[in-house]
């Protein structure tokens, strides 16, 4: 199947998925067969098992406590619950999160190693992290002002952006075409993401509708970022490399979720890690730490990849940003996984403070961001339910 062909499939079953609400549920309790399996393959007669909140994840989580030291040193593990595609993808040996999670490991990211896998149970035991979020991280050091700090921990966060990187220059890749290079973020990608954010917060949450007249502009300008981004879609991108998806460790940074793992471009995780709106930074510390890493990552790559950041982070940033504010409005309205709203003003501040209103797409960059704005601070955010409080 080509590439193009298994986005498509994908990508037209997550609109069906996200327009027809379909969700899955929450698991907070074990059944006593998997209770059983987990004491079986850990060697303890009664774990102790806890669940997780987890974030917007259809994936559940428990911490396991063993309380006696095992192979990989810990008295603690991770038990990851699947459901649905990922359950029956794990039954047929091919899920996702396995395969990448080898592939990072042959790179030297740190990444959460396999105990055992529990097919029969739709479940992977896997190494404890802890509860230390990158996110957590940034807000305890900016209580002191520990900006040096912070700096020096997303410096590791860049070397693991250069790592992703590298993965692209693995020898006779199109031979072994691996699994992240089978789907792309290529143009029709980009388009539905657009489209994404369009209803699942344009019209849902700010209830801002566009005329026909206007929908074919937005359509025309999600067309020419699409197509300009996708041309450029030829790198091991994370897709979700945030401040929640990275834990922070004694020894330096470990990477979570990352089985969406696919071909995208140079800096797509660095906006994503950077830019991201769960973190205070102010507009001079993103754009310093944007330099920093162009730096750090002009020493280890070519000129091609740095020229290809400088030129693409602005659009980048704006068509990263809308999805994740689209998704902020899905996870809150559609989800019910938590009040991801407000994260919605510093996002569009964010596309604010950066500068990247464009004349190749003004309507877009412009004109919808002014009147979502106005929404915003209209009160187009309150009274939105959100009924789980386990995520806030």
């Amino acid at each position: 199947m080509s590439r193009s062909n298994l986005n498509s499939r994908n990508e037209h079953q997550e609109f069906e998925n996200t327009m027809t609400n379909t969700i899955s549920p929450t698991v907070k309790v074990l059944t006593p067969g998997l209770i059983k399996s987990v004491a079986l393959a850990l060697n303890v007669p009664h774990p102790k098992i806890t669940w997780l909140a987890g974030d917007g994840s259809d994936r559940c989580y428990f911490r396991i406590y063993t309380g006696k030291h095992n192979k990989l040193n810990s008295k603690s593990f991770v038990l990851m619950k699947l459901s649905d595609a990922d359950a029956q993808a794990l039954k047929n040996n091919g899920y996702d999160w396995v395969t990448i999670a080898h592939i990072l490991e042959e790179q030297n990211v740190k990444v959460p190693k396999i105990f055992t896998i529990l097919q029969e149970h739709s479940a992977i035991i896997i190494e404890d992290y802890g509860d230390l979020m990158l996110e957590t991280k940034v807000f305890e050091l900016s209580k002191t002002n520990d900006l040096e700090v912070i700096k020096t921990i997303y410096h590791k966060g860049f070397e693991i952006i250069s790592r992703f990187l590298e993965i692209s220059k693995i020898p006779d890749l199109q031979q072994s075409k691996p699994l992240w290079t089978q789907r792309a973020f290529d143009g029709e990608r980009f388009v539905w993401e657009l489209n994404f954010f369009l209803q699942k917060f344009v019209n849902q949450v700010a209830q801002v509708f566009l005329d026909d007249k206007e929908m074919a502009i937005f359509q025309s300008e999600a067309a020419t970022i699409a197509t300009i981004l996708a041309e450029n879609s030829q790198y091991f991108v994370h897709r979700d490399f945030h401040s929640r998806n990275i834990m922070v460790l004694e020894d330096g940074l470990a990477v979570i979720d990352f089985q969406d793992a696919r071909l995208g471009p140079a800096s797509y995780d660095l906006v994503s890690l950077i830019f991201d709106s769960y973190v205070p930074f102010t507009a001079s510390m993103r754009r310093d730490l944007l330099q920093e890493a162009m730096t750090f990552l002009s020493v280890k790559h070519p000129p091609q990849i740095i020229s290809e950041i400088k030129s693409l982070w602005k659009p980048m940033l704006l068509q990263r940003q809308l999805k994740a504010i689209g998704s902020f409005g899905y996870l809150t309205v559609d989800k019910q996984k938590g009040d991801y709203l407000k994260y919605v003003a510093p996002a569009l501040k964010i596309i604010e403070d950066q500068g990247v209103q464009d004349e190749r797409w003004p309507f877009i960059s412009s004109v919808l961001m002014r009147r979502i704005a106005d929404a915003v601070h209209g009160g187009c955010l309150e009274g939105i339910p959100s009924n789980n409080p386990n995520v806030s």
